[in-house]
């Protein structure tokens, strides 16, 4: 996987967060099994099989820093030392 791939899947993460993305069951899900969830839990359960997915590929893959592309996880803040 390269870059661009991490850089599409944190933007479909972002997609479902804001809700942009379907809430319809796909053709093939069985819709009688589906219980509702609200667009944040769907794109941290996305985020997270992007995650297995990303590691597979690259064990030194950053998490941290594919949740904060995928606007879940805060960027940290930088301080100052005086």
């Amino acid at each position: 996987m390269t870059k661009k791939h991490f850089i599409r899947a944190a933007e479909i993460v972002q997609s479902i967060r804001s809700g942009f993305w379907t809430n319809e069951p796909p053709d093939w899900a069985d819709s009688e099994a589906i219980r509702p969830i609200s667009s944040y839990q769907r794109a941290v359960q996305t985020a997270e099989a992007f995650i297995v997915l990303a590691r597979e590929f690259n064990p030194r893959f950053d998490a941290q820093r594919f949740l904060i592309a995928c606007g879940l996880v805060d960027k940290p803040s930088k301080h100052r030392q005086s």
